[in-house]
């Protein structure tokens, strides 16, 4: 007789699931990633990444506060396509990056059931979705700067020797593709500092340091010229105040779109439909607050599980800390800036529903958290739109007469002219800014007749001229705009003004045209 064979070992719940969550983070970010029309500052991704490798590194040297990185690899992206889905797909990928470092964050203090969890309310989070569907450097500087706390943890905390290299490196890409990488440097420290295992190690920890530095010396020069001049690129954010904070906090923790009150025309009902709006705010900050407390409080004690959970607890606040400190006197605040905290806040939040009982409140809990996010994706998916900068050059290709009109675009040309390229027989678009005055933050009278000149003599040949400006939101904007239309009036009548709404600003049009020209269109 045989001997019996061993049973085979259990499976432990959700030991596949990790792969099925990132594969659905991809197609939810993957899906209509190309519909929404670019905006403003896409535009400026645009005309980065597909200059040649000299202009590219002086734009970000001379017009942009970002390192050049990102637009290096959308620049990769862009040999595959032009369209509008292959100019975000670095942010769409960095995204699904940040759902499996969720994932991976979490298995260092719960197990395989809770991590998936965490996975999946990162996958859902409508706040990473929106930044995941935006050309803009933030979510790879995300994955970035998350992969190396992640990395930071093991090498420091876990005592995993193995992890420095990576630890060093990957800082290094973290700090060339946006400088808020610092903000995950800034808990490090903090660890380092206030943990016994991060104390034992704050030699290997500075030589690390000393190890990123050199390999971002070739740019730390150009960083420390822009942080001169860090209040001019930030002239357009205003010090936090209460809403301020509130709007960034909904952000992070909720949704960037109010799920209570939806905007005007949405066909998706806000949750003040069905109960009294006050009623919705508290369900929904209970839904995060009590679960989030209860993450949190698993960071009390001794032992390695408290440990991994203080690092993520340090990971999720220090940064608005800081940054709400420093906006008081270098503005700062914003929602974009604090991409990086979404894992962080997932693994508290998974941490915390799996310490509830019974197990049926924790099964609830989940599946109200993943209910408010999905939520949260459809309002995002129904009701967010971006500057429509598609369908006003549209309408300008159309009505334009051909090879007799330009159009005047104050400040941000970029979103334009990539709309632009992409028509059969363009218009000339011409740009209204001063070479001087790179973020457009302050004139003096000087400059302001000089741009106001340049644009009258480059239109001085048309028979139309447009004028399309986005919301000047300053009064140094406001004057330009107005010196713009002066310009475009020189010898012409306004005949027409058009304004283009969306959730990101509105765009306004305005056309003049020569006495005498015929009004024909192309």
């Amino acid at each position: 007789m045989s001997p019996a064979l061993p049973a085979p070992a259990a499976r432990e719940p959700g030991q596949a699931v990790p792969a099925l969550v990132i594969a659905g983070a991809l197609a939810l970010r993957l899906w209509h990633l190309g519909a929404r029309s670019l905006w403003t500052d896409e535009g400026s991704t645009w005309t980065a990444a597909s200059s040649p490798l000299a202009a590219l590194v002086r734009r970000c040297i001379e017009r942009d506060a970002s390192p050049p990185l990102y637009y290096l690899l959308t620049s990769l992206a862009l040999k595959l396509g032009t369209s509008e889905a292959w100019l975000r797909s670095v942010s769409a990928l960095a995204s699904v990056g940040l759902v499996w470092l969720a994932y991976r964050l979490a298995r260092l203090c719960a197990g395989r059931r809770e991590a998936a969890l965490a996975a999946a309310l990162a996958a859902l989070s409508p706040y990473q979705l929106m930044y995941a569907q935006e050309a803009r450097t933030y979510t790879l500087v995300a994955f970035l700067a998350v992969a190396a706390l992640y990395l930071f943890v093991r090498a420091v905390l876990l005592d995993r020797p193995r992890a420095w290299l990576p630890y060093a490196v990957v800082s290094a890409l973290a700090l060339y593709t946006q400088s808020i990488a610092l903000l995950g440097v800034g808990v490090q420290a903090a660890l380092v500092v206030l943990t016994a295992p991060g104390r034992r190690r704050l030699r290997p920890w500075l030589l690390a340091q000393l190890a990123i530095g050199l390999l971002y010396l070739p740019w730390l020069l150009v960083e420390l010229r822009h942080a001169a001049h860090l209040g001019q690129s930030h002239w357009y954010i205003a010090t936090p105040d209460g809403h301020g904070v509130f709007q960034v906090l909904r952000s992070v923790f909720l949704s960037p779109l109010s799920l209570v009150s939806p905007p005007p025309g949405s066909q998706v009902p806000g949750l003040g439909s069905w109960l009294p709006r006050p009623l919705a705010h508290g369900a929904l900050a209970l839904a995060v607050v009590v679960p989030l407390a209860a993450g949190l409080a698993g960071a009390r004690g001794r032992g390695t599980r408290p440990l991994m959970l203080l690092a993520m607890a340090a990971g999720l606040f220090l940064p608005l800390a800081a940054v709400l400190a420093a906006a008081v006197r270098v503005p700062l605040w914003l929602p974009r800036y604090f991409v990086l905290l979404s894992p962080m806040l997932c693994v508290l939040l998974a941490r915390g529903i799996g310490t509830l009982r019974p197990a049926a409140l924790a099964g609830a809990w989940a599946a109200l958290l993943l209910a408010v996010a999905a939520y949260g994706c459809l309002r995002y998916e129904r009701d967010f739109t971006k500057e429509p900068w598609r369908a006003v050059t549209a309408r300008i290709a159309a009505a334009a007469p051909a090879g007799r009109s330009a159009v005047l675009v104050p400040f941000d040309v970029d979103p334009f002219a990539y709309y632009v390229a992409r028509q059969r027989a363009p218009v000339v678009a011409i740009e209204v800014s001063h070479p001087e005055v790179p973020f457009a933050s302050h004139f003096t009278a000087r400059q302001l007749d000089q741009l106001e000149a340049a644009a009258r003599a480059r239109t001085a040949g048309y028979d139309e001229v447009w004028v399309l400006v986005r919301s000047p939101n300053s009064p140094q904007r406001r004057e330009v705009a107005r010196r713009a239309e002066r310009a475009a009036s020189s010898g012409r009548v306004l005949v027409a003004r058009e304004r283009w709404d969306s959730y990101g600003g509105p765009l306004r049009l305005a056309r003049f045209r020569r006495a005498g020209s015929a009004p024909a269109a192309r």
